[in-house]
């Protein structure tokens, strides 16, 4: 028992002993933060240190013994079926001891000693003990306890278990109890970091294999609709347009046949030859946009995008500008997407704009490509976009660059022209 300084010679009264008193609180208070100190101070190393989480808290538990002058220490982890299992790597107890193989279970009325500490963090201390855990420990085949305290091993309202101490020699105090229950609610704490931790990384883990399933997609998207694209071409190129191409040489001899006859017929019959040449010059040029790209991408992406819009000009009477920044290595399949996003981009200005002059602007940004077509045609209500005829281009150029794990802004008013704006990362 600590001593208490008092009065040398002479009757000590009562006002001795009460004067001395706050000497002797003094004391234990100022142990109890020290010893609640290193205890948190153990606690937060975990953080700045790499070890096995088993392999903290055995050097936790050892921390607590010697703060709380236990010989033991323990912690006890709750498990899903309501049974108390060790915690690995115990401070003080022996490879052979029985504590390793003990499971203690709870009782389903929660009255019993565990079940008031884990859940009410309530513990009866009687001559520097808890008579009803000793027991229990005894009960359980560890003999050799001969005192014992715990506390509760929680994170908020969430009961992980209990944090015990064994075999002091002075007996354990309530300043003791008071250290074990700190130390129990920021270990708490500690494990729902880790379980976080943890979390994390498992959504890390995932999150990579929805990206990877992503790009296997986009590319699937890409292989599949070049392909139904080729389909489409061959089946125009070698089946309708053959078929009326053999319907203009038909014409031309029924044209022949007819001429000196006298007849209307020739006049009939060249109206006719127009209006299949008609038909077969729209097939040409549906033929030429729906033929997919070449499988060798241009080396140059700048340069692939100046051709579009020379093209442009030619086709549409369209001036073009383009404003270039890009990196000097971009993967093959970012170019792909920019390339195909800026053709249909630029194909929505000759279709629908009705436009005189048109802007590329492509550069690096944030870790990507941010590319952008500004046009200064008739533009449209962005709203019913989708709902338009002809405009489902557009939707295509959102979901390409959603796809790649990039996004996509259309900006325009009716008669303000129209910006359409993308960003792609660097690489898939």
């Amino acid at each position: 028992m600590e001593s208490v300084a008092l009065p040398l010679g002479g009757d000590v009264t009562l006002d001795d002993v009460r004067r001395a008193r706050p000497r002797r609180t003094g004391a234990h208070l100022e142990r109890s933060q020290e010893s609640a100190l290193a205890a948190l101070t153990a606690v937060s190393s975990y953080l700045d240190s790499d070890e096995d989480l088993p392999e903290f808290f055995g050097r936790l538990s050892a921390t607590i013994a010697e703060q709380v002058r236990a010989a033991r220490a323990a912690f006890w982890r709750l498990g899903p079926r309501g049974a108390l299992v060790l915690q690995p790597a115990p401070f003080g107890f022996a490879d052979d001891s029985p504590v390793h193989e003990l499971r203690l279970q709870l009782g389903a009325r929660g009255e019993g000693v565990v079940e008031r500490v884990i859940f009410a963090d309530d513990l009866e201390l009687t001559k520097g003990t808890a008579p009803g855990l000793d027991t229990l420990w005894r009960e359980a085949g560890l003999a050799d306890v001969r005192n014992s305290i715990a506390a509760s091993w929680r994170a908020g309202e969430r009961r992980i278990g209990a944090v015990v101490v064994y075999d002091s020699e002075r007996g354990f105090t309530t300043h003791d109890l008071w250290v074990l229950r700190l130390v129990g609610a920021a270990a708490g704490l500690l494990w729902q970091y880790k379980e976080s931790e943890d979390e994390l990384g498992q959504t890390a883990v995932r999150l990579e294999e929805a990206m990877a399933a992503r790009r296997h997609l986009l590319n699937n998207i890409a292989a599949g609709g070049d392909e139904a694209r080729r389909r489409f071409a061959n089946a125009l190129h070698d089946d309708s347009l053959q078929l009326l191409t053999g319907a203009e040489l038909q014409l031309e001899r029924i044209r022949a046949d007819a001429n000196g006859t006298g007849s209307r017929q020739p006049v009939q019959l060249d109206q006719l030859r127009l209006t299949l040449r008609r038909v077969e010059d729209s097939l040409r040029r549906l033929l030429v946009n729906v033929s997919p790209e070449p499988l060798q991408l241009p080396s140059d992406l700048r340069e692939a995008i100046t051709e579009r819009l020379e093209s442009l000009r030619i086709r549409a009477g369209i001036e073009g500008h383009i404003d270039s920044r890009l990196p000097d290595s971009i993967t093959p399949a970012i170019q792909g997407i920019v390339v195909k996003n800026v053709g249909e981009a630029l194909t929505n200005v000759e279709k629908h704009a009705h436009a005189t002059h048109v802007t590329v602007v492509a550069e690096e940004a944030d870790g990507g490509l941010r590319v952008e077509v500004r046009d200064d045609g008739t533009g449209f209500v962005v709203a019913e976009s989708e709902r338009l005829l002809g405009h489902i281009g557009l939707v295509a150029l959102k979901e390409r660059a959603q796809l790649a794990g990039g996004w996509c802004r259309i900006e325009s008013e009716p008669g303000a022209g129209t910006k359409i704006e993308f960003w792609v990362p660097l690489s898939l």
